[in-house]
């Protein structure tokens, strides 16, 4: 999985070596560039409090739990936010 927005170099897939393997690709992308002006409108105008979302804190070394909790929407998971070994003292 990739998170975030990838360009050269990152970008160069080597699809003939995906194939060879029998690997399954799968990609989307959110138009975050087009829904974030009016999502940050809400915010800062307090119709949406974004810290509500957040439904679980998982340490980072935990991350495949969280992406399954996720997966699953175990209880009633929105969004999980990875927390790194410092954040957490």
């Amino acid at each position: 999985m990739l998170i975030g927005v990838y360009g050269p170099p990152y970008n160069a897939v080597d699809i003939g070596t995906a194939m060879n393997k029998g690997l399954t690709l799968r990609m989307n992308q959110a138009n975050c560039k087009r829904y974030m002006p009016h999502l940050l409108e809400h915010i800062r105008a307090g119709r949406i409090d974004p810290l509500a979302l957040i439904t679980h804190r998982v340490p980072l070394e935990n991350a495949e739990d969280a992406y399954r909790i996720f997966e699953k929407r175990t209880d009633n998971c929105i969004k999980c936010v990875l927390v790194p070994p410092r954040a957490a003292a």
